[in-house]
């Protein structure tokens, strides 16, 4: 079979038809757990080498062989400042923002103050803060909550992914003036198994993989920890993989998948992975297939950016 179109050659290259049967082999190889081991496989386009976040592990010259990074999660702080902003549902959105950036300011610059002690006592260097807000599956540990908190009536609704761009810009705006070197990823993550308000979205129709993807284009990492149907054609996995790339690559951005095409698991069951990884629906996707274009082979050029210059 034709390599998939894909964008530039790197010395991890893998086109998006070898990347999905491996995922899907990989679901196979685990279908006696909720093919779990398809949580610690991620698909990444200009993945980042200074990364405390990653779901397995990660080959990379960005960093020293040891070395103290630290990620800043915190979205259950960001909600509750948000829910007690001065004036309510009636502050304007400029009052969200600053609300948003004080309060990163504070969680980045605790967190790097503990990590720089940490590595003082363990003597080894300090690395870079990651000001990602990364969800739990415990209540009150979500980002959903946070764009909920902003006056949305439910994730994934009209007016998610601008919610989600202004927070996503306010941590960042806030924890840059808190730290010495940032790095990793410095954004809000989406992952739908580890948000109990992700979860509560896809279960009352309101967030679909559709709104997830255009959600991508503008916080970190990408589509996360979603589970679809085990019988989810390699095909179509390739074209989520393909579309999420392009975002990454024609936006230069970071974007990824982590996607779990659950063995013999349907729309609408439930997988379990427990602890960190919480539990994810099955989501339904697109019925028209991709196939040919998938098959077609060949690249897709890069993309244009000197007129930017």
């Amino acid at each position: 079979m034709p390599n998939p179109p894909f964008w530039a050659p790197c010395p991890t290259f893998l086109p998006p038809q070898k990347n999905s049967e491996i995922i899907k082999s990989t679901a196979d190889l685990t279908a006696d757990r909720d093919s779990l081991g398809c949580a610690k496989l991620v698909v990444f386009a200009n993945a980042v080498e200074d990364n405390p976040f990653m779901a397995g592990a990660m080959c990379g010259v960005g960093e020293g062989e040891c070395s103290v990074n630290v990620g800043v999660s915190g979205p259950g702080v960001v909600e509750n400042a948000i829910r007690h902003i001065e004036g309510g549902t009636a502050a304007d959105l400029t009052a969200v923002a600053e609300t948003v950036k004080r309060t990163a300011f504070k969680i980045t610059r605790a967190g790097m103050l503990i990590a720089k002690e940490a590595a003082a006592r363990l003597g080894v260097p300090f690395g870079i803060v990651d000001l990602s807000l990364a969800p739990t599956p415990s209540v009150g540990d979500s980002v959903a909550y946070v764009l909920e908190a902003m006056g949305l009536e439910s994730v994934g609704c009209h007016g998610t992914t601008a919610a989600l761009a202004l927070l996503n810009d306010a941590v960042k705006k806030g924890g840059v003036m808190a730290a010495d070197h940032i790095g990793g990823l410095s954004g809000a993550f989406i992952p739908v198994s580890e948000d109990l308000g992700m979860i509560e979205g896809v279960n009352r129709g309101s967030l679909s993989i559709e709104k997830l993807e255009a959600m991508t284009s503008v916080c970190s990492v990408g589509l996360d920890m979603i589970a679809v149907a085990g019988d989810t054609p390699a095909s179509v996995i390739s074209a989520i993989l393909a579309d999420e790339c392009a975002i990454g690559v024609v936006n230069n951005k970071t974007t990824a998948v982590r996607i779990i095409p659950a063995a013999g698991k349907k729309v609408g069951d439930t997988v379990n992975f427990g602890g960190l990884l919480g539990s994810a629906p099955v989501m339904r996707l697109n019925p028209a297939s991709p196939k040919v274009f998938v098959e077609r082979g060949g690249r897709i050029p890069a993309p244009l950016h000197s007129n930017k210059n």
